[in-house]
């Protein structure tokens, strides 16, 4: 665990780090955007209307819509998938690349590696999405916004599962390949694919991205339970299959 938790540790100060950077590169300024706006109302009019965003000024203006549209349904939102990914696709990949798998081995079952490996690299991730969901929340309360705080829970559960999903797909191609590479990249490129095969109808469930980005939430104010129970039953399904090829693979 402790090996683990140092070869996570540069990577995940950094992922906090782009975070908090990008938080506020966007909470303090919601008074400049809604001015740029203003100031292109007329060439924006035509587009907002067509689109069903005629109130975009007013909804702009309240914090509560601006921060749950503009983080956690735009720029945080967006981030999960990719940083499930970045967590989890050298934690199988690494050792075999660097060929230290076998030394683990020796010292330990593939049972323990296994479970310590995804399950640190998930430790990691939560907390980032913590710290990604009580962002907003410190913010509000530092400076006297009000914010809908009852949300929160149900965004979280959403990023969480929906990050979850992603990362165990990566976790599967991570212990599949023996290169670093190969993983992150069947990792994206399977989530460009997902996410273009949604915008068909008859696909659209292919898109995690209006879950994860808590398009039900905005809505009506409530969590996807089907949406949820499935990706959980998908990616608990997809990690048996690791961790059976894992059990298996000759190193």
């Amino acid at each position: 665990m402790k090996k683990e938790l140092y070869e996570m540790k540069t990577r995940t100060i950094i992922s906090i780090v782009i975070l908090i950077l990008l938080f506020f590169s966007i909470a303090p300024f919601q008074k400049f955007y809604v001015d740029m706006i203003k100031e292109n109302m007329a060439a924006i009019k035509p587009y907002a209307e067509k689109f069903g965003f005629s109130n975009i000024l007013d909804n702009l203006n309240d914090w509560n819509y601006y921060m749950y549209t503009q983080w956690f349904g735009k720029n945080f939102g967006q981030l999960i998938p990719i940083f499930a990914i970045i967590f989890a696709f050298p934690l199988f990949s690494r050792e075999y690349e660097n060929g230290t798998m076998e030394y683990l081995l020796v010292r330990k079952s593939r049972d323990y590696v296994f479970i310590t490996k995804v399950y640190t690299g998930l430790t990691m991730f939560i907390i980032w999405i913590t710290i990604g969901i009580v962002l907003p929340a410190a913010y509000s309360l530092i400076s006297g916004k009000d914010l809908a705080y009852s949300l929160l829970f149900k965004y979280f559960i959403h990023m969480f599962f929906g990050g979850l999903f992603w990362y165990e797909i990566t976790v599967l191609f991570s212990v599949i390949f023996n290169d670093q590479v190969k993983p992150i990249l069947v990792s994206v490129g399977t989530l460009i694919i997902t996410t273009a095969a949604g915008f068909i109808k008859p696909l659209s469930f292919l898109n995690t991205y209006p879950y994860i980005l808590g398009s039900k939430i905005i809505s009506e104010g409530k969590i996807d339970l089907l949406y949820t129970l499935s990706l959980f039953l998908i990616g608990e399904t997809i990690v048996s299959i690791a961790y059976y090829q894992f059990r298996k693979k000759e190193i």
